[in-house]
Protein backbone atom coordinates (compact mmCIF):
# COMPACT_ATOMS: atom_id res chain seq x y z
CA UNK A 1 0.00 0.00 0.00
CA UNK A 2 0.87 3.14 -1.00
CA UNK A 3 2.31 6.00 1.10
CA UNK A 4 -0.21 8.50 0.21
CA UNK A 5 -3.17 6.42 1.25
CA UNK A 6 -2.15 6.35 5.06
CA UNK A 7 -1.31 10.11 5.01
CA UNK A 8 -4.96 10.62 3.71
CA UNK A 9 -6.16 8.11 5.91
CA UNK A 10 -4.81 9.73 9.03
CA UNK A 11 -4.95 13.17 8.23
CA UNK A 12 -8.75 12.88 7.59
CA UNK A 13 -9.21 10.27 10.77
CA UNK A 14 -8.67 13.41 13.02
CA UNK A 15 -12.10 13.74 12.37
CA UNK A 16 -12.10 11.07 15.06
CA UNK A 17 -9.62 12.56 17.55
CA UNK A 18 -11.99 15.80 17.57
CA UNK A 19 -15.15 13.61 18.11
CA UNK A 20 -13.31 11.31 20.57
CA UNK A 21 -11.61 14.57 22.68
CA UNK A 22 -15.13 16.01 22.65
CA UNK A 23 -17.01 13.33 23.80
CA UNK A 24 -14.20 12.75 26.32
CA UNK A 25 -13.61 16.05 27.93
CA UNK A 26 -16.87 15.90 29.09
CA UNK A 27 -16.80 13.24 31.71
CA UNK A 28 -13.46 15.15 33.69
CA UNK A 29 -15.35 18.23 33.24
CA UNK A 30 -18.04 17.29 35.83
CA UNK A 31 -15.63 16.35 38.77
CA UNK A 32 -14.25 20.15 38.72
CA UNK A 33 -16.00 22.08 41.87
CA UNK A 34 -15.72 25.19 40.08
CA UNK A 35 -17.68 24.07 37.01
CA UNK A 36 -19.94 22.34 39.16
CA UNK A 37 -20.94 25.94 40.80
CA UNK A 38 -21.01 27.57 37.74
CA UNK A 39 -23.50 25.41 36.16
CA UNK A 40 -25.24 24.26 39.09
CA UNK A 41 -25.40 26.87 42.02
CA UNK A 42 -24.03 26.40 45.16
CA UNK A 43 -26.28 22.73 45.29
CA UNK A 44 -23.07 21.53 43.01
CA UNK A 45 -25.28 18.80 41.50
CA UNK A 46 -28.54 18.32 39.02
CA UNK A 47 -29.04 15.40 37.58
CA UNK A 48 -31.31 16.83 35.10
CA UNK A 49 -28.81 19.48 34.15
CA UNK A 50 -26.07 16.81 34.12
CA UNK A 51 -28.18 14.61 31.87
CA UNK A 52 -28.92 17.56 29.57
CA UNK A 53 -25.49 18.53 29.13
CA UNK A 54 -24.28 15.42 27.63
CA UNK A 55 -27.41 14.56 25.90
CA UNK A 56 -28.02 17.87 23.82
CA UNK A 57 -24.37 16.80 22.17
CA UNK A 58 -26.53 13.30 21.44
CA UNK A 59 -29.28 15.91 19.90
CA UNK A 60 -26.67 17.41 17.99
CA UNK A 61 -25.25 14.79 16.28
CA UNK A 62 -28.71 13.32 15.64
CA UNK A 63 -29.00 16.59 13.36
CA UNK A 64 -25.51 16.83 12.29
CA UNK A 65 -25.65 12.83 10.90
CA UNK A 66 -28.44 13.19 8.64
CA UNK A 67 -27.17 16.25 7.02
CA UNK A 68 -24.17 14.48 5.63
CA UNK A 69 -26.86 12.16 3.08
CA UNK A 70 -27.30 15.72 1.13
CA UNK A 71 -23.47 17.82 2.36
CA UNK A 72 -21.24 14.88 1.32
CA UNK A 73 -22.70 13.85 -1.81
CA UNK A 74 -23.63 17.31 -3.12
CA UNK A 75 -20.18 19.54 -2.37
CA UNK A 76 -18.13 15.96 -1.62
CA UNK A 77 -17.07 14.48 1.17
CA UNK A 78 -13.82 16.04 1.99
CA UNK A 79 -15.57 19.70 1.92
CA UNK A 80 -18.03 18.49 4.58
CA UNK A 81 -15.27 17.07 6.38
CA UNK A 82 -13.63 20.84 6.72
CA UNK A 83 -17.63 22.90 7.01
CA UNK A 84 -17.62 20.01 10.15
CA UNK A 85 -14.35 21.07 11.62
CA UNK A 86 -15.24 24.55 11.36
CA UNK A 87 -18.82 24.07 13.39
CA UNK A 88 -16.57 21.78 16.07
CA UNK A 89 -14.76 25.02 16.57
CA UNK A 90 -17.58 27.50 16.76
CA UNK A 91 -19.09 24.79 19.18
CA UNK A 92 -15.91 24.64 21.62
CA UNK A 93 -15.05 28.44 21.67
CA UNK A 94 -19.00 28.64 23.37
CA UNK A 95 -18.32 26.08 25.61
CA UNK A 96 -14.87 27.33 27.20
CA UNK A 97 -16.35 31.08 27.67
CA UNK A 98 -19.92 30.03 28.94
CA UNK A 99 -20.98 31.87 31.99
CA UNK A 100 -24.25 29.80 32.30
CA UNK A 101 -25.57 26.41 31.93
CA UNK A 102 -27.55 27.72 28.74
CA UNK A 103 -24.25 29.01 27.16
CA UNK A 104 -22.99 25.46 27.83
CA UNK A 105 -25.91 23.69 26.42
CA UNK A 106 -25.77 25.58 23.41
CA UNK A 107 -22.04 24.79 23.07
CA UNK A 108 -22.27 21.36 23.30
CA UNK A 109 -25.18 21.68 21.06
CA UNK A 110 -22.97 22.98 17.94
CA UNK A 111 -20.22 20.51 19.01
CA UNK A 112 -22.67 17.16 18.59
CA UNK A 113 -23.54 19.02 15.08
CA UNK A 114 -20.22 18.59 13.40
CA UNK A 115 -19.42 15.68 15.73
CA UNK A 116 -22.33 13.82 14.15
CA UNK A 117 -21.13 15.08 10.37
CA UNK A 118 -17.58 13.65 10.89
CA UNK A 119 -18.66 10.28 12.17
CA UNK A 120 -20.91 9.96 8.99
CA UNK A 121 -18.87 11.18 5.96
CA UNK A 122 -15.13 10.43 7.65
CA UNK A 123 -15.62 6.56 7.20
CA UNK A 124 -16.98 7.05 4.04
CA UNK A 125 -14.23 8.92 2.74
CA UNK A 126 -11.60 6.90 3.96
CA UNK A 127 -13.75 3.84 2.57
CA UNK A 128 -14.20 5.21 -0.82
CA UNK A 129 -10.20 5.74 -1.27
CA UNK A 130 -8.85 3.02 0.49
CA UNK A 131 -7.70 -0.67 -1.36
CA UNK A 132 -10.03 -3.63 -0.40
CA UNK A 133 -7.32 -5.54 1.49
CA UNK A 134 -6.59 -2.73 3.54
CA UNK A 135 -9.79 -1.32 4.22
CA UNK A 136 -10.58 -2.14 7.54
CA UNK A 137 -7.18 -1.11 8.72
CA UNK A 138 -7.50 2.39 7.41
CA UNK A 139 -11.10 2.61 8.52
CA UNK A 140 -10.31 1.57 11.70
CA UNK A 141 -7.36 4.34 11.72
CA UNK A 142 -10.60 6.26 12.64
CA UNK A 143 -11.12 4.48 15.98
CA UNK A 144 -7.74 4.40 16.71
CA UNK A 145 -8.49 8.38 16.75
CA UNK A 146 -11.22 8.34 18.87
CA UNK A 147 -9.32 6.17 21.55
CA UNK A 148 -6.32 9.02 21.39
CA UNK A 149 -8.88 11.65 21.52
CA UNK A 150 -10.47 9.93 24.78
CA UNK A 151 -7.29 9.24 26.13
CA UNK A 152 -6.08 12.46 25.52
CA UNK A 153 -9.57 14.57 27.16
CA UNK A 154 -8.79 12.79 30.25
CA UNK A 155 -5.60 13.82 30.86
CA UNK A 156 -5.98 17.17 29.66
CA UNK A 157 -8.87 17.13 32.11
CA UNK A 158 -7.03 15.53 34.91
CA UNK A 159 -4.41 18.30 34.42
CA UNK A 160 -7.18 20.88 34.44
CA UNK A 161 -7.32 19.74 38.15
CA UNK A 162 -3.84 21.35 39.40
CA UNK A 163 -5.37 25.34 37.81
CA UNK A 164 -7.29 27.43 39.83
CA UNK A 165 -10.87 28.94 39.54
CA UNK A 166 -12.59 28.54 36.31
CA UNK A 167 -9.25 28.12 34.53
CA UNK A 168 -9.58 24.23 35.75
CA UNK A 169 -12.48 23.67 33.13
CA UNK A 170 -12.17 26.36 30.76
CA UNK A 171 -8.43 25.64 29.68
CA UNK A 172 -9.41 22.07 29.17
CA UNK A 173 -12.74 22.69 26.98
CA UNK A 174 -10.42 25.42 24.72
CA UNK A 175 -8.44 22.58 23.88
CA UNK A 176 -11.04 20.96 21.51
CA UNK A 177 -9.76 23.83 19.31
CA UNK A 178 -6.63 23.47 17.92
CA UNK A 179 -7.45 19.99 16.36
CA UNK A 180 -10.02 20.87 14.33
CA UNK A 181 -8.31 23.83 12.71
CA UNK A 182 -5.54 21.89 11.27
CA UNK A 183 -8.27 19.29 9.71
CA UNK A 184 -10.27 22.49 8.86
CA UNK A 185 -7.55 23.67 6.97
CA UNK A 186 -5.39 20.56 5.77
CA UNK A 187 -8.01 18.38 4.27
CA UNK A 188 -8.80 20.78 1.88
CA UNK A 189 -4.85 19.67 0.42
CA UNK A 190 -6.62 15.90 0.17
CA UNK A 191 -7.46 14.78 -3.10
CA UNK A 192 -11.34 14.20 -3.90
CA UNK A 193 -13.48 10.68 -3.18
CA UNK A 194 -12.58 8.94 -6.65
CA UNK A 195 -16.36 7.40 -6.50
CA UNK A 196 -17.90 10.72 -5.77
CA UNK A 197 -15.82 12.14 -8.67
CA UNK A 198 -17.20 9.40 -11.21
CA UNK A 199 -20.59 10.20 -9.84
CA UNK A 200 -20.38 13.94 -10.85
CA UNK A 201 -19.15 12.29 -14.26
CA UNK A 202 -15.73 13.70 -13.20
CA UNK A 203 -13.92 10.42 -15.23
CA UNK A 204 -10.39 11.93 -15.95
CA UNK A 205 -10.03 13.61 -12.41
CA UNK A 206 -11.04 10.47 -10.99
CA UNK A 207 -8.68 8.52 -12.77
CA UNK A 208 -6.28 10.98 -12.05
CA UNK A 209 -6.71 10.48 -7.95
CA UNK A 210 -6.68 6.45 -8.86
CA UNK A 211 -3.23 6.65 -10.50
CA UNK A 212 -2.21 8.67 -7.19
CA UNK A 213 -3.95 6.48 -4.78
CA UNK A 214 -2.30 3.16 -6.84
CA UNK A 215 0.83 3.88 -8.24
CA UNK A 216 1.80 3.89 -11.89
CA UNK A 217 3.31 0.96 -12.07
CA UNK A 218 2.58 -1.82 -15.28
CA UNK A 219 0.85 -4.25 -12.46
CA UNK A 220 -0.79 -1.18 -10.89
CA UNK A 221 -2.00 0.30 -13.97
CA UNK A 222 -3.65 -2.92 -14.95
CA UNK A 223 -5.37 -2.74 -11.68
CA UNK A 224 -6.67 0.59 -12.33
CA UNK A 225 -8.05 -0.11 -15.19
CA UNK A 226 -10.26 -3.01 -13.78
CA UNK A 227 -10.79 -1.18 -11.14
CA UNK A 228 -12.32 2.13 -13.53
CA UNK A 229 -14.31 0.18 -15.67
CA UNK A 230 -15.92 -1.47 -12.56
CA UNK A 231 -16.83 1.44 -10.44
CA UNK A 232 -18.22 3.41 -13.43
CA UNK A 233 -20.40 0.03 -14.71
CA UNK A 234 -21.37 -0.22 -11.44
CA UNK A 235 -22.22 3.62 -11.13
CA UNK A 236 -24.30 3.27 -14.52
CA UNK A 237 -26.20 0.13 -13.24
CA UNK A 238 -26.92 2.12 -9.81
CA UNK A 239 -28.46 5.13 -11.86
CA UNK A 240 -30.51 3.22 -14.26
CA UNK A 241 -31.97 0.72 -11.58
CA UNK A 242 -32.37 3.52 -9.09
CA UNK A 243 -32.27 6.97 -10.25
CA UNK A 244 -30.28 9.97 -9.17
CA UNK A 245 -32.34 12.15 -7.52
CA UNK A 246 -31.51 12.78 -4.09
CA UNK A 247 -34.74 12.05 -2.95
CA UNK A 248 -35.42 9.05 -4.77
CA UNK A 249 -32.22 7.71 -2.85
CA UNK A 250 -33.44 8.66 0.20
CA UNK A 251 -36.41 6.67 -0.20
CA UNK A 252 -34.21 3.84 -1.53
CA UNK A 253 -32.68 3.60 1.96
CA UNK A 254 -36.06 2.43 3.38
CA UNK A 255 -36.89 0.15 0.14
CA UNK A 256 -37.60 -3.77 0.75
CA UNK A 257 -34.17 -3.93 -1.40
CA UNK A 258 -31.85 -2.00 0.87
CA UNK A 259 -33.92 -1.91 4.33
CA UNK A 260 -31.58 -5.11 5.12
CA UNK A 261 -28.21 -2.85 5.00
CA UNK A 262 -29.79 0.20 6.62
CA UNK A 263 -31.06 -1.98 9.71
CA UNK A 264 -27.65 -3.99 10.09
CA UNK A 265 -25.73 -0.60 9.77
CA UNK A 266 -28.19 1.15 12.10
CA UNK A 267 -28.02 -1.86 14.53
CA UNK A 268 -24.14 -2.12 14.58
CA UNK A 269 -23.99 1.63 15.55
CA UNK A 270 -26.29 1.55 18.21
CA UNK A 271 -25.22 -1.21 19.78
CA UNK A 272 -21.73 0.58 20.13
CA UNK A 273 -23.77 2.83 22.81
CA UNK A 274 -25.69 -0.28 23.95
CA UNK A 275 -22.08 -1.72 24.70
CA UNK A 276 -22.25 0.28 28.07
CA UNK A 277 -18.75 1.79 26.90
CA UNK A 278 -20.03 5.60 26.24
CA UNK A 279 -22.21 5.72 29.18
CA UNK A 280 -18.91 4.16 31.40
CA UNK A 281 -16.77 7.03 29.29
CA UNK A 282 -19.24 10.06 29.92
CA UNK A 283 -20.26 8.91 33.48
CA UNK A 284 -17.10 7.24 34.72
CA UNK A 285 -16.47 9.69 37.73
CA UNK A 286 -19.74 8.50 39.01
CA UNK A 287 -18.86 4.82 38.75
CA UNK A 288 -15.64 5.60 40.48
CA UNK A 289 -17.51 7.42 43.42
CA UNK A 290 -19.65 4.18 43.89
CA UNK A 291 -16.27 2.76 45.04
CA UNK A 292 -14.69 5.40 46.74
CA UNK A 293 -12.94 7.24 44.40
CA UNK A 294 -13.30 11.08 44.66
CA UNK A 295 -11.30 14.13 43.61
CA UNK A 296 -8.48 14.17 41.93
CA UNK A 297 -7.89 10.58 42.56
CA UNK A 298 -10.83 10.06 39.96
CA UNK A 299 -9.35 12.26 37.61
CA UNK A 300 -6.36 10.19 37.73
CA UNK A 301 -8.22 7.18 37.26
CA UNK A 302 -9.86 8.60 34.06
CA UNK A 303 -6.44 9.31 32.68
CA UNK A 304 -5.58 5.57 32.89
CA UNK A 305 -8.75 4.77 31.56
CA UNK A 306 -8.14 6.69 28.56
CA UNK A 307 -4.93 4.78 27.94
CA UNK A 308 -6.76 1.09 27.79
CA UNK A 309 -9.31 2.71 24.87
CA UNK A 310 -5.41 3.67 23.28
CA UNK A 311 -4.26 0.28 23.82
CA UNK A 312 -7.11 -1.87 22.71
CA UNK A 313 -7.01 -0.36 19.36
CA UNK A 314 -3.74 -0.55 18.60
CA UNK A 315 -4.55 -4.23 19.60
CA UNK A 316 -7.05 -4.26 16.65
CA UNK A 317 -4.83 -2.68 14.15
CA UNK A 318 -2.01 -4.71 14.50
CA UNK A 319 -3.74 -8.14 14.68
CA UNK A 320 -7.75 -7.80 14.00
CA UNK A 321 -7.64 -5.36 11.29
CA UNK A 322 -8.01 -7.19 7.96
CA UNK A 323 -6.98 -10.42 9.41
CA UNK A 324 -10.09 -11.92 11.06
CA UNK A 325 -13.37 -11.86 9.57
CA UNK A 326 -15.33 -9.10 10.20
CA UNK A 327 -18.32 -10.81 11.59
CA UNK A 328 -16.39 -13.20 14.04
CA UNK A 329 -14.59 -9.97 15.01
CA UNK A 330 -17.98 -8.30 16.19
CA UNK A 331 -19.74 -11.90 17.60
CA UNK A 332 -16.84 -12.83 19.56
CA UNK A 333 -16.05 -9.32 20.80
CA UNK A 334 -20.27 -8.99 22.19
CA UNK A 335 -19.63 -11.97 24.25
CA UNK A 336 -16.44 -10.94 25.70
CA UNK A 337 -17.83 -7.68 26.60
CA UNK A 338 -21.28 -9.77 28.47
CA UNK A 339 -18.84 -11.74 30.36
CA UNK A 340 -16.67 -8.96 31.19
CA UNK A 341 -19.01 -6.55 32.46
CA UNK A 342 -21.06 -9.48 34.48
CA UNK A 343 -17.96 -9.38 36.44
CA UNK A 344 -17.57 -5.87 36.94
CA UNK A 345 -21.74 -6.14 38.17
CA UNK A 346 -20.84 -8.47 40.74
CA UNK A 347 -18.02 -6.63 42.52
CA UNK A 348 -20.14 -3.52 42.53
CA UNK A 349 -22.81 -5.39 44.18
CA UNK A 350 -20.27 -6.34 46.54
CA UNK A 351 -18.14 -4.15 47.10
CA UNK A 352 -19.99 -0.76 46.36
CA UNK A 353 -21.51 1.80 48.44
CA UNK A 354 -20.64 1.44 51.88
CA UNK A 355 -18.99 -1.82 51.54
CA UNK A 356 -15.97 -0.46 49.97
CA UNK A 357 -14.55 0.92 53.34
CA UNK A 358 -14.71 -3.14 54.56
CA UNK A 359 -12.38 -4.47 51.31
CA UNK A 360 -10.25 -1.59 49.38
CA UNK A 361 -9.01 -4.33 47.23
CA UNK A 362 -12.91 -5.22 45.87
CA UNK A 363 -13.18 -1.36 45.11
CA UNK A 364 -9.50 -1.47 42.92
CA UNK A 365 -10.95 -5.01 41.22
CA UNK A 366 -13.83 -2.80 39.68
CA UNK A 367 -11.71 -0.58 38.32
CA UNK A 368 -9.63 -3.09 36.56
CA UNK A 369 -12.00 -4.57 34.93
CA UNK A 370 -13.72 -1.51 33.59
CA UNK A 371 -10.25 -0.87 32.64
CA UNK A 372 -10.42 -4.06 30.65
CA UNK A 373 -13.59 -3.51 29.44
CA UNK A 374 -12.36 -0.35 27.59
CA UNK A 375 -9.58 -2.09 26.12
CA UNK A 376 -11.88 -5.14 24.73
CA UNK A 377 -14.12 -2.48 23.43
CA UNK A 378 -11.62 -0.99 21.54
CA UNK A 379 -10.13 -3.80 20.22
CA UNK A 380 -13.48 -5.66 19.05
CA UNK A 381 -15.08 -2.24 18.49
CA UNK A 382 -13.99 1.03 18.08
CA UNK A 383 -12.83 0.42 14.73
CA UNK A 384 -15.11 -1.96 13.65
CA UNK A 385 -18.58 -0.51 13.71
CA UNK A 386 -17.27 2.38 11.39
CA UNK A 387 -15.70 0.02 9.36
CA UNK A 388 -18.81 -2.86 8.63
CA UNK A 389 -21.18 0.16 8.16
CA UNK A 390 -19.20 2.11 5.14
CA UNK A 391 -18.98 -0.94 3.41
CA UNK A 392 -22.08 -2.03 3.37
CA UNK A 393 -24.23 0.38 0.94
CA UNK A 394 -23.87 0.96 -2.78
CA UNK A 395 -22.57 4.60 -3.64
CA UNK A 396 -25.41 6.61 -4.33
CA UNK A 397 -26.46 5.92 -0.90
CA UNK A 398 -23.30 5.04 1.07
CA UNK A 399 -23.28 8.38 2.70
CA UNK A 400 -27.00 8.38 3.58
CA UNK A 401 -26.75 4.85 5.06
CA UNK A 402 -24.04 5.78 7.21
CA UNK A 403 -25.75 9.14 8.37
CA UNK A 404 -28.67 7.39 9.37
CA UNK A 405 -26.71 4.78 11.20
CA UNK A 406 -25.44 8.12 13.04
CA UNK A 407 -28.73 9.35 13.67
CA UNK A 408 -29.80 6.30 15.11
CA UNK A 409 -26.99 6.37 17.60
CA UNK A 410 -27.81 9.62 18.57
CA UNK A 411 -31.22 9.00 19.56
CA UNK A 412 -30.36 5.82 21.53
CA UNK A 413 -27.18 8.37 23.34
CA UNK A 414 -29.63 10.74 24.06
CA UNK A 415 -32.20 8.43 25.82
CA UNK A 416 -29.07 6.55 27.85
CA UNK A 417 -27.61 9.81 28.99
CA UNK A 418 -30.84 11.17 30.20
CA UNK A 419 -31.65 7.85 32.14
CA UNK A 420 -28.20 7.24 33.71
CA UNK A 421 -27.82 9.52 36.05
CA UNK A 422 -30.90 8.81 38.03
CA UNK A 423 -30.39 4.90 36.93
CA UNK A 424 -26.98 4.97 39.09
CA UNK A 425 -28.83 6.80 42.15
CA UNK A 426 -32.22 4.48 41.87
CA UNK A 427 -30.55 0.96 40.45
CA UNK A 428 -26.98 1.23 40.84
CA UNK A 429 -24.98 -1.93 40.07
CA UNK A 430 -28.35 -2.90 38.37
CA UNK A 431 -27.87 -1.15 35.56
CA UNK A 432 -25.16 -3.30 34.52
CA UNK A 433 -27.87 -5.49 33.61
CA UNK A 434 -28.65 -3.58 30.50
CA UNK A 435 -25.91 -3.94 28.52
CA UNK A 436 -24.96 -7.55 29.79
CA UNK A 437 -28.17 -8.53 27.65
CA UNK A 438 -27.67 -6.27 24.39
CA UNK A 439 -23.98 -7.30 24.47
CA UNK A 440 -25.27 -11.41 24.11
CA UNK A 441 -28.38 -10.22 21.85
CA UNK A 442 -25.96 -8.58 19.77
CA UNK A 443 -23.72 -11.30 19.49
CA UNK A 444 -25.93 -13.96 18.47
CA UNK A 445 -27.03 -11.67 15.91
CA UNK A 446 -23.88 -11.28 14.26
CA UNK A 447 -23.38 -14.78 14.71
CA UNK A 448 -25.96 -16.00 12.60
CA UNK A 449 -27.03 -13.02 10.47
CA UNK A 450 -24.27 -10.87 9.45
CA UNK A 451 -22.54 -11.37 6.12
CA UNK A 452 -18.68 -11.35 5.95
CA UNK A 453 -17.75 -8.27 3.50
CA UNK A 454 -13.79 -8.21 4.36
CA UNK A 455 -11.92 -8.39 1.36
CA UNK A 456 -14.03 -7.32 -1.29
CA UNK A 457 -14.37 -4.36 -3.42
CA UNK A 458 -17.06 -1.89 -2.38
CA UNK A 459 -18.77 -2.83 -5.76
CA UNK A 460 -18.44 -6.60 -4.80
CA UNK A 461 -20.36 -6.56 -1.55
CA UNK A 462 -23.55 -5.46 -2.72
CA UNK A 463 -23.66 -9.14 -4.63
CA UNK A 464 -23.79 -10.66 -1.01
CA UNK A 465 -27.37 -8.40 -0.40
CA UNK A 466 -28.61 -10.06 -3.76
CA UNK A 467 -27.96 -6.75 -6.33
CA UNK A 468 -27.17 -7.37 -9.41
CA UNK A 469 -23.52 -6.42 -10.11
CA UNK A 470 -21.92 -4.99 -13.49
CA UNK A 471 -19.79 -7.42 -13.94
CA UNK A 472 -21.87 -8.79 -17.27
CA UNK A 473 -21.26 -5.17 -18.86
CA UNK A 474 -17.29 -5.90 -17.73
CA UNK A 475 -17.19 -9.26 -19.53
CA UNK A 476 -19.31 -7.81 -22.55
CA UNK A 477 -16.12 -4.71 -22.88
CA UNK A 478 -13.25 -7.26 -22.66
CA UNK A 479 -15.17 -9.51 -25.10
CA UNK A 480 -15.41 -6.21 -27.82
CA UNK A 481 -11.71 -5.83 -26.60
CA UNK A 482 -10.97 -9.15 -27.87
CA UNK A 483 -13.09 -9.01 -30.88
CA UNK A 484 -11.32 -5.35 -31.95
CA UNK A 485 -7.85 -7.46 -31.31
CA UNK A 486 -8.99 -10.56 -33.38
CA UNK A 487 -10.26 -8.12 -36.37
CA UNK A 488 -6.43 -6.16 -36.23
CA UNK A 489 -4.84 -9.37 -36.31
CA UNK A 490 -7.28 -10.85 -39.41
CA UNK A 491 -6.47 -7.16 -41.11
CA UNK A 492 -3.05 -7.63 -40.53
CA UNK A 493 -3.07 -10.43 -42.58
CA UNK A 494 -3.54 -8.58 -45.74
CA UNK A 495 -0.40 -7.30 -45.88
CA UNK A 496 1.38 -5.13 -49.03
CA UNK A 497 3.42 -7.89 -51.26
CA UNK A 498 7.32 -6.78 -51.85
CA UNK A 499 5.82 -5.78 -55.65
CA UNK A 500 3.89 -2.84 -53.66
CA UNK A 501 0.44 -4.35 -54.65
CA UNK A 502 -2.29 -4.34 -51.82
CA UNK A 503 -4.92 -7.02 -50.85
CA UNK A 504 -2.36 -10.09 -51.34
CA UNK A 505 -2.57 -12.56 -49.07
CA UNK A 506 0.69 -13.66 -47.28
CA UNK A 507 0.61 -17.51 -47.18
CA UNK A 508 0.46 -18.78 -43.73
CA UNK A 509 2.50 -21.82 -42.04
CA UNK A 510 1.03 -24.85 -43.71
CA UNK A 511 -0.62 -23.40 -46.73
Amino acid sequence: MRLIIYLIALLTALGGLVFGFDSGIIATTFGHESFRTTMYGPSQANAALTGAIVSVYNAGQSLGGPSVGYLADKFSRKYTISFAAFLSIVGAALQASATHVGMMIAGRLVAGVACGQLLAVVPVYIAEVAPPKHRGFLVGLQGMMVAIGFGLANWVGYAGSYASGSATWRIPLAMQIPIPIILMISVLFVPFSPRWLMRQDRIEEAKQVLVRLRGSDANASELLAQEVIQIQEQLKLEKEQSGTGWVTSLKALFSRRFIRRTATAAFIVVQGQLSGAPVIQNYQTIFYAQVGFTGKTSLLISGVYGLMGVIGTALYLAFVADKWPRARTLWSGSFILAANISICMALSARFGGNAVSRNMDGARASIAFIFIYSAVFAMFFNAMIWVVPSELFPMFLRSKGVAFAVFMKSVVAIVLSQITPVAMEQVAWRYYALFVASNVTAGILYFFFLPETGGKSLEEIAELFGDTLATERIGEIEVDAKNAALADEEEGDNVRDPTGEEGHRVPQKGQ
